[in-house]
């Protein structure tokens, strides 16, 4: 079959190749033909070999872990899953007896393998999940295209999950990449009292005003590039009347990170789903900003299986629309050509066709 596989610990140490051997589900398994797959913000980093990322990957391996498919065979012991059920997964896998896993945290388990970077993952014509982390997708509110990134959308579920809630108090989000605009929508959805959206990236700040203009008054929405505008904090205090209740940090950027304990408002909460570049993290006026505020501080992995899933399908099956997050669908013959989209700024979401080649 066609895979995309990472075989060396270096930076664009990737292969693609249609000779892959294709997967035999085990016991308690199965094996879904993937529809479409997606590119996330971790495979970049896997493709680049950035040290965020790196000390995770087990080359050789079959990366990716964003997909839709529909099963094509099933493993000894399953009993609920039938071949032709259309689904996606959740691709950490949990070993169910941590201390974590039995307090119900799955998400947080001890020992927590996740498929695409200790296991083989989904950039391929076929791949082989237990059969206990699968979600089934309704056809007539999850296409395709949309099914391919939910293991994303729900990272942005997850993070406005974390928040005690988002209804009717003011916004800050950090970074409108693909997740941050997903994270952007689900908060304009959940009718937040006013939105301001923080990002430096031409193309993400251009999508950014086109999609605030299609969103209408419903939710007041700001947008504003911190590196031009001088008095960011002075701004952001404007739109949200003396500073922000939420701050939903997405980029991972440092200067972002202190930018928003800057604007919180006192007994605020900074959600925090980006990774940065480097082992350490350096917060100016901690004491200032973080203890004196009594501000709360929560780091987001994953998702929370499987509430977070059940809410983001509710949220689609209800409106949620995601359609212009994606813009482009390739072949998967040229993930290359999406990740060079995407480090240029010029993609939001890139969605993969395994059986175009």
């Amino acid at each position: 079959m066609r895979a995309i596989q990472m075989v060396r610990p270096e930076a664009r140490g990737v292969s693609y190749g249609d000779d892959v051997e294709v997967p035999t589900p085990g016991p308690g398994e199965v094996r879904v033909r993937v529809a479409r797959t997606a590119i996330c913000g971790t495979d970049r980093h896997i493709y680049h070999w950035d040290e965020s990322i790196s000390h995770l990957v087990r080359p050789p391996v079959t990366i990716g872990h964003e997909f839709c498919g529909y099963i094509d065979a099933v493993g000894d012991g399953v009993e609920t899953w039938s071949e032709g059920d259309y689904v996606s997964a959740e691709m950490h896998i949990v070993c169910g007896h941590c201390r974590a896993c039995l307090r119900g945290d799955f998400h947080v388990c001890e020992h927590t393998k996740i498929a695409g970077l200790q296991q083989n993952g989904c950039f391929a014509e076929s791949v082989v999940v237990p059969a206990s982390n699968l979600v089934r997708l309704d056809p007539e509110t999850v296409p395709p295209h949309i099914g391919a990134l939910l293991d994303a959308l729900g990272n942005a579920v997850h993070t406005v999950q974390a928040a005690n809630t988002v209804e009717g108090r003011h916004v800050l989000l950090s970074g409108y990449g693909a997740i941050g605009a997903m994270a952007a929508a689900v908060v304009q959805f959940k009718g937040a009292a006013s939105l301001t959206i923080s990002e430096v990236s031409p193309g993400h700040l251009e999508r950014a005003h086109e999609w605030a203009a299609r969103m209408g008054d419903r939710v007041p929405i700001h947008i504003v590039n911190p590196l031009s505008e001088p008095d960011f904090a002075g701004k952001v205090r404007e739109f949200s009347g003396g500073g922000v209740d939420v701050v939903l940090e997405m980029s991972g950027a440092v200067p972002a990170i202190n930018d928003g304990l800057e604007v919180l408002y006192p007994g605020g909460e900074m959600v925090m789903l980006g990774i940065p570049a480097g082992r350490d993290l350096l917060i100016d006026r901690f004491s200032e900003r973080v203890i004196f505020k009594g501000l709360t501080l929560k780091g987001v992995v994953g998702r929370r299986m499987f509430d977070t899933w059940d809410e983001m399908l509710s949220m689609l099956k209800l409106g949620l629309d995601l359609d212009h997050i994606v813009t482009h669908q390739l072949p998967l013959s040229s993930f290359e050509e999406g990740i060079a989209l995407l480090d240029k700024g010029e993609a939001h979401k890139v969605v993969l066709d395994p059986s175009a080649g």
